[in-house]
């Protein structure tokens, strides 16, 4: 990271800042400007303050999804319930070679998984699930090309 530092330019008027500005003081041909519409309407000074020293914080949650299949009955895995989510799958019998499916998402040991199994998503449909509920998902039998799975409630 190099040594550049940034501060803030503001000018206030009649007792609210205007023309804020973040200004590289190594050089002012980059001068970006600093609204709060750039950051949603959130604390501009606070985020600056957040941005410093992020070499020290240590990784949380990984925000990138990896796909969680049920392969052999008995199978299961403990998470917590997310909402769903959309993933695009490769399908040459569509025009575009492709097709968007509704995706389970949980939270599994600090990770993101994604399920897109119709008879999963009905059944989490189904049981009207809040967003962070606990929960265990078991693959108990499979009847043709269908995989049928318990759902159940953890406390």
């Amino acid at each position: 990271m190099s040594n550049k530092k940034n501060e803030i330019a503001s000018a206030e008027v009649e007792g609210t800042q205007e023309n804020n500005q973040l200004v590289n003081t190594e050089s002012t041909s980059h001068v970006i400007e600093v609204t709060e519409d750039n950051f949603d309407g959130l604390d501009i000074e606070s985020l600056l303050a957040k941005s410093t020293g992020m070499e020290a914080m240590q990784q949380v949650l990984s925000l990138s999804p990896i796909s969680i299949t049920l392969d052999k009955v008995g199978e299961s895995f403990r998470g917590l319930f997310m909402g769903y989510g959309e993933m695009t799958v490769n399908d040459p019998n569509n025009e575009e070679g492709k097709r968007t499916l509704v995706c389970a998402k949980f939270l599994i040991n600090k990770q993101i998984c994604i399920n897109a199994g119709a008879v999963l998503i009905s059944e989490l449909r189904n049981a009207n699930l809040k967003t962070g509920t606990p929960l265990e998902v078991t693959y108990t039998e499979k009847k043709g090309n269908v995989k049928i799975y318990r759902i159940t409630l953890l406390g």
